[in-house]
C-alpha cells in the first residue's frame, strides 16, 4: 500500500511539473536527465522510469515524439562494432537507456553520438547524415521539428549537446571534422562506412569555459525563455525551445567565435593536419 501511495504521489508531481514546464500537448521533446536526487525514493528504479515516461506521454498527448541521447562515446577509436539495436548507451543515464530499449524505438546511425526516439516523428532518425552534429544530423532535424528540450535533475548549462551543432555550423576554428572508419550492424547486416565528428585540435591549449553554457542560459532567463520547476521531493526540472537556445547562442558566436572558450587559443599551427 505504501508503495502505491508513493507511486501515486510521483505521478501527480511529474504531471503537475510537466504541465508547469509548458509541455502540455508538446509534439516533440528531447529529454536528458540525472535522477540521483530521487534515488532515495523507495520504489523500484523501473517503476520510477515508467512513471516519468508514461506521465510524459500522457501530458504530451497521442501525437507525442520523445527523443533521448543514446551516445556510446566509449567506442571512439576502438575496434568495436556498433550494433544499432544492441549497443547500449554509455553514461547517458537510466532514463535514456529506458527510452532506447522501448518497443519501436528508433536510433540514429552514428556509432559514437546517436540519438534515439519513440513516437510519431521518431522515424526521422532513419534519415540523418553521417556527421554527429552538422546539417542533417539529429540536432538539425530536431530544430526543424521545433523540438522542446527537457532537463530533469541536471541544469541545461551542463547538458545541452545542441551547442556542438551550433559550433559546427558556425565553423569554429578550434575544431575540425574528423573521419572515423566504422563497422555498424543494422538488423544483422554489417556495413562499413565513414562517420564524422567535430573534435578539438590536439596539442593546442583549448579550454572550454569553466561555466560552460551559463552565459547562454542567463540570457535565456532574462528573455523568459527558460522554464523551471522543482518538485516537493527536491528534483529540479527545466524546459526550453531548442530553437530559442539556437537563436540566443548563435548571436554570441557571431559576435565572438571564441565565446565558448576560457581564452582565445593560439591556432597558428595544427599538428593534426
Amino acid at each position: 500500500m505504501e508503495n502505491n501511495l508513493i507511486k501515486k504521489k510521483l505521478v501527480n508531481e511529474f504531471r503537475d511539473g510537466f504541465k508547469k514546464l509548458k509541455l502540455y500537448r508538446t509534439k516533440n521533446l528531447y529529454v536528458t536527465s540525472n535522477l540521483k536526487s530521487i534515488a532515495h525514493i523507495r520504489i523500484y528504479k523501473e517503476d520510477k522510469l515508467n512513471i516519468i515516461l508514461n506521465t510524459l506521454k500522457e501530458v504530451m498527448g497521442k501525437s507525442f515524439t520523445i527523443f533521448s541521447p543514446s551516445a556510446s562515446m566509449n567506442l571512439c577509436n576502438k575496434k568495436i562494432t556498433f550494433d544499432l539495436n544492441k549497443t547500449p548507451s554509455y553514461q547517458m543515464g537510466p532514463l535514456a537507456e529506458h527510452i532506447r530499449t522501448q518497443k519501436n524505438s528508433v536510433r540514429s546511425i552514428h556509432p559514437y553520438w546517436s540519438v534515439c526516439g519513440i513516437g510519431k516523428n521518431s522515424k526521422i532518425l532513419r534519415h540523418v547524415s553521417n556527421h554527429s552534429y552538422a546539417h542533417g544530423s539529429p540536432w538539425s532535424k530536431m530544430l526543424d521539428l521545433d523540438t522542446t528540450q527537457l532537463n530533469i535533475g541536471v541544469h541545461p548549462s551542463r547538458a545541452v549537446t545542441l551547442i556542438h551543432h551550433i559550433e559546427t555550423i558556425s565553423g569554429v576554428p578550434y575544431r575540425f571534422n574528423k573521419k572515423f572508419k566504422c563497422k555498424v550492424i543494422i538488423n544483422k547486416k554489417t556495413i562499413h562506412d565513414d562517420f564524422f565528428m567535430s573534435v578539438f585540435f590536439k596539442n593546442q591549449k583549448i579550454q572550454k569555459r569553466i561555466k560552460l553554457n551559463e552565459h547562454f542560459f542567463n540570457e535565456m532567463k532574462k528573455l523568459n525563455l527558460l522554464n523551471n520547476y522543482k518538485t516537493s521531493f527536491g528534483l529540479n526540472m527545466w524546459s526550453f525551445k531548442m530553437r530559442d537556445f539556437f537563436n540566443v547562442a548563435i548571436k554570441y558566436f557571431l559576435d565572438d567565435i571564441y565565446n565558448y572558450l576560457e581564452f582565445r587559443p593560439d591556432l597558428s599551427y595544427h599538428n593534426d593536419l
